[in-house]
């Protein structure tokens, strides 16, 4: 009898513990050593480079019904109060991100292998979580030399940088060598721990707004079953490498829905199929400016160039440059800078100021790159250069010839920060292109131009393009 009762004494406390009632899975906020303020520093820097990388999709109806969408989310205390806001991307693959700091961009082609606005809203969701629990701020701040986060490279990226003094910024510690955005960056790919908080936050975040949150995991898990068939949509591989599994996502979900409130979900705008029918009617995307200078990947390098000099293969051009010199961007979106050492400073408004050296970038003229005329496109870029620099003065440009096309060059001077030689001599290269004026601007002293001039002449015999 004693040993019966001693049995059931050590069972007992068993019996209650099986029967614990279960928790909702924690959801947290991730700790980082950035601060808010310096999350959209970085956000609003990185929104400046998709924006010249990608073709934003200027529609006042689908632009309308997107924000409507998403402010609804943003509302819920799950946003955990960024200020989001939502641009429309043509670009077919499958995907959606969230910048850090709240702006997002979601493509077309994700919007055309929706079947419901509420599956949309679940990717919104979903995306704006990893904000509202700052997975992104965090990975920044996992990374000892901040890498992998802007468009350099090389070395190029701590000279064109640094300031004065050469101490290294905010936006020199997240600007090391890599690839362009959404190319394996850190801000793209998370963890499955992220990715699961990200599906439960967002879910919990769909049922506050009046969405039904199941359509998100539903929606990500009808897009893995067509891996491999001919139902399989464009860009899929690159959505699912930056979204792994974490398990049946529907099955956590859920259990994690069995806590929220009993309510119907009953939020929809009813413009859905209106915009999907919009969305299908938008032409092929154009040429960017950000990504016609990118490196373009897998190139291989002309071996017809001046002795010493190397290549860089672009996206919308090639060119030349003497070996000893750096290349990269300054910060996200920025021009393309080859310079010898010392052939850049930090501006006055914390820009980049070319010393001496080669920029190349593209102009778009106030009426867009559909508007771009050789002559008065250059005439305004150079009287938008005037108004910033009161010192710059320009010549009348001459006709010239660039990568087999027709071009004008532009001797103009102005005066720099350097001290000892303030004044400048540059000559400005113009050509008309399909994503605007396409130009290349060669620098220095006045000192420097008889070492300099025979390298800028070649400089300019490397260039072509692509047709």
């Amino acid at each position: 009898m004693s040993r019966t009762l001693l049995v059931i004494a050590l069972t007992f406390p068993l019996s209650l513990s099986s029967q614990r009632p279960p928790r909702q899975a924690d959801v947290r906020v991730q700790g980082t050593s950035l601060t808010r303020d310096q999350e959209m520093q970085i956000g609003k820097q990185f929104a400046s480079q998709v924006e010249r990388e990608m073709e934003v999709v200027h529609n006042p109806e689908v632009e309308q019904w997107l924000n409507l969408i998403g402010q609804k989310l943003a509302k819920t205390t799950q946003a955990n109060a960024y200020p989001y806001y939502f641009k429309l991307v043509n670009d077919d693959s499958i995907n959606a991100f969230a910048l850090p700091g709240g702006p997002m961009y979601v493509h077309t082609g994700l919007l055309k292998a929706a079947d419901s606005e509420g599956e949309v809203a679940g990717v919104l969701a979903h995306e704006m979580s990893h904000v509202a629990l700052r997975h992104g701020a965090a990975q920044i701040t996992k990374q000892q030399r901040y890498g992998a986060l802007f468009q350099v490279l090389g070395a190029a990226a701590g000279t064109l940088t640094a300031d004065q003094n050469g101490q290294c910024g905010l936006l020199c510690q997240v600007t090391q060598a890599g690839t362009s955005l959404g190319e394996n960056s850190l801000l793209m790919k998370f963890s499955r721990g992220y990715e699961r908080d990200a599906d439960l936050n967002g879910a919990r975040m769909m049922a506050a707004a009046g969405y039904d949150p199941i359509q998100l995991p539903q929606f990500f898990e009808k897009l893995v079953a067509t891996q491999g068939t001919s139902a399989e949509p464009k860009g899929l591989a690159l959505w699912m490498a930056s979204h792994p599994a974490t398990g049946s996502r529907i099955k956590y979900v859920s259990d994690d829905i069995k806590f929220y409130p009993k309510c119907d979900y009953v939020s929809a705008t009813g413009s859905f199929q209106r915009v999907k029918k919009l969305v299908a009617s938008l032409p092929p995307a154009k040429p960017q400016p950000g990504k016609l200078i990118q490196s373009k990947q897998g190139a291989s390098e002309r071996t017809n160039l001046p002795s010493g000099f190397k290549d860089y293969p672009a996206n919308g051009f090639s060119i030349g440059y003497p070996g000893a010199w750096q290349v990269g961007q300054a910060q996200p979106g920025s021009s393309l800078y080859m310079i010898p050492q010392g052939g850049v400073a930090q501006s006055q408004n914390s820009g980049t100021e070319l010393l001496s050296g080669a920029m190349i970038d593209y102009y778009v003229p106030q009426a867009g790159a559909s508007a771009v005329r050789l002559e008065t496109s250059t005439r305004e870029f150079i009287d938008s250069m005037q108004k910033g620099d009161t010192s710059l003065k320009a010549e009348k440009p001459q006709p010239a010839e660039v990568g087999g096309k027709p071009a004008l060059r532009t001797r103009l001077t102005t005066k720099t920060s350097l001290q000892q030689e303030p004044e400048q001599v540059v000559y400005l290269y113009t050509v008309t292109r399909e994503a605007g004026l396409w130009y290349l601007v060669l620098a220095t002293q006045p000192s420097k131009l008889v070492e300099l001039d025979p390298v800028f002449n070649q400089i300019v015999t490397t260039v072509q393009f692509p047709d």
